[in-house]
């Protein structure tokens, strides 16, 4: 059965990759080959831009940059800027962050000293990018401290070719980017991607919009975020990166913010706006705190700020990640502006009537388990309630991907480990834990294609 609204939840760098992670190389082309020829419309991506801590997309050092283990070494020869390159970790099912990045950093270093192109007009029409190559430069003269440690401010005369360097890697992961997204909407696939609420006190959002944060007078958070303890967690989680000053914030209509995500917006179709809830109630936690135990609700700039976001953008596509438990205000704050929603079967399969049509439907999230994964780990009690929601079938994976397949939504979105029927090895991600094995999924080649059962 095709479902004609159907997408693939799979992040970049889990793609197959002659180079230790996937990339913007033919095996992307080739997933979007598959994906139209299953018929399959979107596929949803994960932040693109340079990793933080435990190699997280979800706390950056730049808002606006790509990270460069995303390049195509392989389009570098095409461009005769290389001879060649040797395959590394191509068959590898982890990705080893700093191995790829010390890798393909090598041969970034010499193809930017063959390149000839004029770096002038980039510069001119990406302003950001001049400012991250500055910020990579003095962040490295300064011992790789953040920026409010800095002695060194000014960047010597003989670095400046350092600049060009980070800024020349930015106009080839954008050329690169920018291809593939053409080659996905030449054939009919649209492109979700994901922008992160918060960003890091190291990054040069923070750097150049201080006032936009509540820092102290030595450029230190007062509060940061996190969430407080509930039932799942005793202490909460604490994220650590800084607190929006919104009051400071509303004075120039939100610029700092919508500017930050009309940029994520003009490449993609689809703007998931993770942890929605904060427009709405957001919680501060003291800065000096090992825990989020203090953790406190206060309220976010709500209509305030989606009035201004409309009113600069307003053919905007905004995806609302309104998961978790949530004040009943933070409902209408999407329906007014009728933000779809999402769903994940693994949080209200026992609750479905609460389901409505206007909704992203998933069986789980880069942050959940696998599916296959989560129904191995029910309990005996969970398990007979779903054999008999689904008559007692012979395979009950098989049945509930059935049922979550025909449920009425707006986009059906499948992570692609589960139409493998992958178990936890291949889960992206464990909120509240740090490091591997989260994010280091990897696919090792194409050879699965042949064995999907579920789905399109």
């Amino acid at each position: 059965m095709i479902k004609k609204n159907a997408g693939i939840l799979l992040p970049i760098s889990a793609l197959p990759g002659n180079h230790g992670i996937g990339d913007f190389s033919d095996f992307a082309y080739q997933f979007v080959d598959w994906l139209k020829e299953r018929h399959y419309h979107y596929w949803q991506i994960l932040p693109l831009n340079p990793l933080g801590p435990g190699d997280s997309p979800y706390i950056t050092i730049c808002s606006e940059a790509i990270d460069i283990r995303f390049i195509c070494l392989t389009d570098l020869v095409d461009m005769g800027l290389l001879k060649s390159v040797p395959d590394f970790q191509k068959s590898s099912t982890s990705i080893n962050y700093g191995d790829v990045l010390a890798f393909k950093e090598k041969y970034l270093r010499k193809a930017f000293g063959k390149s000839t192109y004029d770096l002038a007009r980039f510069k001119a029409n990406n302003p950001w990018a001049v400012k991250y190559g500055e910020y990579l430069v003095l962040k490295k003269i300064n011992d790789n401290r953040a920026w409010n440690e800095w002695d060194i401010c000014e960047i010597p005369e003989e670095m400046k070719n350092e600049v060009d360097y980070h800024i020349w890697c930015q106009y080839i992961a954008y050329k690169q980017w920018n291809k593939l997204v053409n080659y996905c909407h030449a054939n009919g696939i649209k492109l979700i991607a994901d922008c992160p609420f918060y960003v890091g006190l190291d990054s040069v959002d923070c750097y150049m919009h201080q006032d936009q944060f509540m820092l102290d007078e030595n450029h230190r958070p007062t509060l940061v975020s996190g969430c407080p303890p509930d039932a799942f967690s005793d202490d909460g989680q604490l994220w650590g990166t800084p607190i929006y000053n919104f009051e400071k914030m509303k004075e120039d209509n939100y610029s700092f913010l919508i500017n930050r995500i009309g940029f994520l917006s003009r490449h993609c179709d689809y703007l998931r706006l993770d942890h929605f809830r904060a427009f709405d109630t957001y919680c501060v936690i003291p800065a000096e705190d090992k825990n989020a135990r203090r953790g406190e609700w206060k309220v976010g700039p709500r209509h305030d700020f989606f009035n201004s976001l409309y009113a600069r953008y307003p053919d905007i596509q905004i995806i609302a990640e309104d998961l978790g438990l949530l004040f009943a205000s933070v409902h209408p704050l999407r329906d007014d502006y009728n933000l779809p929603g999402m769903k994940v079967i693994q949080f209200c399969i026992f609750d479905v009537y609460n389901i409505k049509e206007n909704v992203i439907l998933y069986p789980g999230t880069h942050d959940n388990q696998t599916l296959y994964g989560w129904l191995k780990s029910l309990n005996k009690i969970d398990k007979d309630t779903l054999k008999e929601m689904f008559h007692y079938p012979k395979d009950l994976y098989a049945a509930l991907f059935d049922y979550i397949w025909n449920m009425k939504s707006i986009i059906t979105i499948i992570p692609l480990q589960d139409l493998l029927k992958l178990d936890d090895k291949a889960r992206i991600n464990h909120p509240g834990t740090v490091g591997k094995p989260n994010w280091c999924f990897k696919l090792k080649d194409m050879t699965w294609v042949n064995d999907v059962k579920f789905g399109n």
